[in-house]
Protein backbone atom coordinates (compact mmCIF):
# COMPACT_ATOMS: atom_id res chain seq x y z
CA UNK A 1 0.00 0.00 0.00
CA UNK A 2 2.86 2.36 0.79
CA UNK A 3 4.37 1.73 -2.63
CA UNK A 4 1.11 2.72 -4.32
CA UNK A 5 0.86 5.91 -2.27
CA UNK A 6 4.48 6.73 -3.08
CA UNK A 7 3.83 6.17 -6.78
CA UNK A 8 0.79 8.45 -6.69
CA UNK A 9 2.80 11.17 -4.92
CA UNK A 10 5.58 10.91 -7.51
CA UNK A 11 3.13 11.11 -10.42
CA UNK A 12 1.41 14.13 -8.88
CA UNK A 13 4.77 15.84 -8.26
CA UNK A 14 5.65 15.31 -11.92
CA UNK A 15 2.33 16.11 -13.59
CA UNK A 16 1.01 19.07 -11.59
CA UNK A 17 3.91 21.44 -12.37
CA UNK A 18 3.55 20.63 -16.06
CA UNK A 19 -0.21 21.13 -15.89
CA UNK A 20 0.13 24.50 -14.16
CA UNK A 21 2.89 25.61 -16.54
CA UNK A 22 0.86 24.58 -19.59
CA UNK A 23 -2.18 26.47 -18.34
CA UNK A 24 -0.07 29.52 -17.47
CA UNK A 25 1.60 29.62 -20.90
CA UNK A 26 -1.64 28.93 -22.76
CA UNK A 27 -1.40 25.43 -24.24
CA UNK A 28 -4.50 23.87 -25.81
CA UNK A 29 -4.44 20.45 -24.09
CA UNK A 30 -3.91 20.92 -20.35
CA UNK A 31 -5.75 17.93 -18.90
CA UNK A 32 -4.11 15.67 -16.33
CA UNK A 33 -3.76 12.70 -18.66
CA UNK A 34 -2.57 14.90 -21.54
CA UNK A 35 0.18 16.23 -19.28
CA UNK A 36 1.03 12.72 -18.08
CA UNK A 37 1.28 11.55 -21.70
CA UNK A 38 3.41 14.61 -22.55
CA UNK A 39 5.82 13.67 -19.75
CA UNK A 40 6.03 10.09 -21.02
CA UNK A 41 6.67 11.25 -24.60
CA UNK A 42 9.28 13.73 -23.34
CA UNK A 43 11.04 10.99 -21.37
CA UNK A 44 11.04 8.71 -24.42
CA UNK A 45 12.45 11.49 -26.62
CA UNK A 46 15.14 12.25 -24.05
CA UNK A 47 16.01 8.55 -23.77
CA UNK A 48 16.42 8.45 -27.55
CA UNK A 49 18.65 11.52 -27.55
CA UNK A 50 20.75 10.07 -24.72
CA UNK A 51 21.04 6.84 -26.69
CA UNK A 52 22.41 8.65 -29.75
CA UNK A 53 24.56 11.11 -27.76
CA UNK A 54 25.72 9.18 -24.67
CA UNK A 55 28.57 11.56 -23.83
CA UNK A 56 26.42 14.55 -22.88
CA UNK A 57 27.43 15.49 -19.37
CA UNK A 58 25.52 17.38 -16.71
CA UNK A 59 27.05 20.67 -17.77
CA UNK A 60 25.61 20.77 -21.28
CA UNK A 61 22.90 18.14 -21.05
CA UNK A 62 20.24 20.71 -20.18
CA UNK A 63 20.94 22.49 -23.48
CA UNK A 64 19.58 19.40 -25.22
CA UNK A 65 16.97 18.44 -22.63
CA UNK A 66 14.95 21.67 -22.82
CA UNK A 67 14.45 21.67 -26.63
CA UNK A 68 13.67 17.94 -26.65
CA UNK A 69 11.07 18.42 -23.92
CA UNK A 70 9.72 21.44 -25.81
CA UNK A 71 9.21 19.32 -28.94
CA UNK A 72 7.31 16.72 -26.92
CA UNK A 73 5.18 19.40 -25.26
CA UNK A 74 4.58 21.05 -28.63
CA UNK A 75 3.30 17.79 -30.11
CA UNK A 76 1.17 16.59 -27.20
CA UNK A 77 -0.05 19.80 -25.57
CA UNK A 78 -0.81 21.62 -28.81
CA UNK A 79 1.43 24.65 -28.54
CA UNK A 80 4.30 26.30 -30.40
CA UNK A 81 7.97 25.44 -29.92
CA UNK A 82 8.73 28.70 -28.08
CA UNK A 83 5.80 28.13 -25.73
CA UNK A 84 7.04 24.56 -25.28
CA UNK A 85 10.43 25.90 -24.18
CA UNK A 86 8.73 28.25 -21.73
CA UNK A 87 6.56 25.41 -20.42
CA UNK A 88 9.68 23.26 -19.91
CA UNK A 89 11.46 26.03 -17.99
CA UNK A 90 8.44 26.93 -15.82
CA UNK A 91 7.78 23.23 -15.20
CA UNK A 92 11.30 22.68 -13.86
CA UNK A 93 11.05 25.69 -11.56
CA UNK A 94 7.65 24.61 -10.23
CA UNK A 95 8.78 21.00 -9.81
CA UNK A 96 11.77 22.05 -7.72
CA UNK A 97 9.64 24.32 -5.54
CA UNK A 98 6.89 21.73 -5.10
CA UNK A 99 9.38 18.97 -4.29
CA UNK A 100 11.08 21.20 -1.71
CA UNK A 101 7.69 22.00 -0.17
CA UNK A 102 6.66 18.34 0.05
CA UNK A 103 10.07 17.35 1.43
CA UNK A 104 9.89 20.02 4.12
CA UNK A 105 6.35 18.95 5.04
CA UNK A 106 7.39 15.31 5.28
CA UNK A 107 10.44 16.24 7.35
CA UNK A 108 8.24 18.15 9.76
CA UNK A 109 9.89 21.51 9.27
Amino acid sequence: MEALISLIIIVVLLVLPLKFAAQFIGAKNTGFFNCLFALIVSALFQYGVNHFFPNLDNTYGWLVTVPVAAIAYMLVLGTSFIKGVLIAIVQVILAVLLTALVASLMAGV
